[in-house]
């Protein structure tokens, strides 16, 4: 085993040192140009869908208002955590394996920083609402479009019926993660999982409405316990491609989330979203339209709602520090669930014109005031907001 790991390093570095024979000339060249035409190197974090979407996304808007004096090359990390979406990526965008020899040598030599063309993935959000501002997304070609409309059809839709897609995060898919499950602890943001369960009665009640719900994700723990007709499990679909995972997030009505990163394709199409047991709720997708409702946080000790000022102060992304600050994580109920979705689609079939706008922007107002609000938030959609359902039964959160 030693020998071969051995081997397969000697081959590795022989590779790059070939490479760099015509690699580091080139960047040169890209040096000497800066004065003409400034090209720039760079790449997406492919390995991870809602990374790798909103990047691209939001790279994809910023170069609506892109200098004509500068072009921009990238190359793919393998493996790519969605085949369509890579092929999307590399009909918009000059993408090339190749170019990741020139990003290497680019680094490796002094003075490129002006030539590296950084991912968003250090952030992945929309602080400066780019993709609001332009609202132009990948374009699917027509056969592309066909087969989305057409495995529709194969499951009873009509031309025209409203579907929402439906994303419940649980720990299967990162459980069975063959590449760094083995080497990497997930359980610390387990506090994102949800029950499936707990979401029937809402899903049911759309369905009820004439409305097509489809369960989506690309590995889950367990199926939707509903027979109606209008209920999709797709996630356990053995037809499922990742076209239609695409193209199904880009063209549903509403997304119904808990926000796990496939629901960040609807964002970049500008689908509304409800974002549901959501933590941290300092993270709110504050560029979007998309409602929030967060997952309840009590004080162990006394038993007491945290506030929204606690929540901010105690927005943590690991498991054990909830725990080490004697917090307790309630999951939605049923009944919380369902109002917030009745919620939503009301607003949707009256165009956001109910109670949903009554408190306004009252959340996000009282949120300026937080230290480090602006590293999280820049751009404020006009519809980005906690649901009135929420807040009503909630109404000391804003204290």
């Amino acid at each position: 085993m030693k020998f071969i790991f051995n081997d397969k390093l000697s081959s590795k570095l022989l590779l790059n040192l070939l490479h760099s024979i015509w690699a580091i000339p080139c960047v040169l060249i890209i040096r000497l140009l800066r004065p003409i035409i400034l090209i720039r190197i760079g790449t997406f974090f492919s390995g991870r869908i809602g990374h790798f979407v909103i990047d691209a996304g939001m790279q994809w808007a910023e170069r609506q208002n892109h200098n004509h004096k500068i072009i921009d090359l990238y190359w793919l990390e393998e493996p790519v955590s969605n085949k369509q979406w890579a092929t999307m990526v590399c009909r918009n965008f000059l993408t090339f394996s190749w170019v990741s020899h020139l990003g290497r040598w680019n680094r490796l030599i002094p003075g490129g920083k002006v030539h590296y063309r950084p991912s968003s993935v250090t952030n992945s959000r929309d602080i400066n609402g780019i993709m609001e501002e332009y609202n132009i997304q990948f374009e699917f070609l027509p056969e592309e479009m066909d087969k989305g409309r057409l495995w529709l059809k194969e499951q009873g839709w009509k031309e025209g019926e409203p579907f929402v897609c439906l994303l419940v995060r649980d720990s299967e898919y990162l459980d069975s993660d063959i590449l760094h499950s083995d080497s990497y602890n997930y359980e610390y943001h387990s506090y994102r999982d949800s029950d499936i369960d707990t979401y029937i009665k809402a899903i049911e009640w759309l369905a009820s409405k004439g409305v097509w719900v489809l369960r989506m994700g690309k590995s889950m723990k367990k199926q939707i316990s509903s027979s109606h007709t209008k209920i999709v499990d797709y996630a356990f679909c053995p037809e499922k491609t990742d076209l239609l995972d695409i193209w199904l997030f880009a063209n549903c009505d509403l997304c119904i989330s808990t926000g796990s990163g496939p629901d960040m394709i609807s964002d970049v199409y500008r689908k509304p979203l409800l974002i549901l047991n959501y933590l941290p709720l300092t993270h709110v997708f504050s560029w979007s339209n998309a409602v929030h409702v967060p997952k309840h946080l009590i004080w162990k000790e006394t038993g007491i709602h945290l506030t929204w000022s606690e929540y901010w102060q105690h927005g943590y992304l690991n498991n054990e520090e909830y725990k080490a600050s004697k917090i307790e994580i309630v999951n939605l109920t049923s009944k919380e669930i369902l109002d917030s979705v009745k919620e939503r689609w009301k607003s949707l079939e009256e165009d956001g014109n109910n109670s949903i706008c009554d408190i306004n922007n009252k959340f996000l107002k009282a949120s300026k005031e937080f230290v480090n609000f602006s590293e999280l938030h820049g751009f404020i959609h006009p519809k980005a907001r906690l649901a009135s359902t929420f807040l009503r039964n909630n109404p000391n959160f804003l204290r």
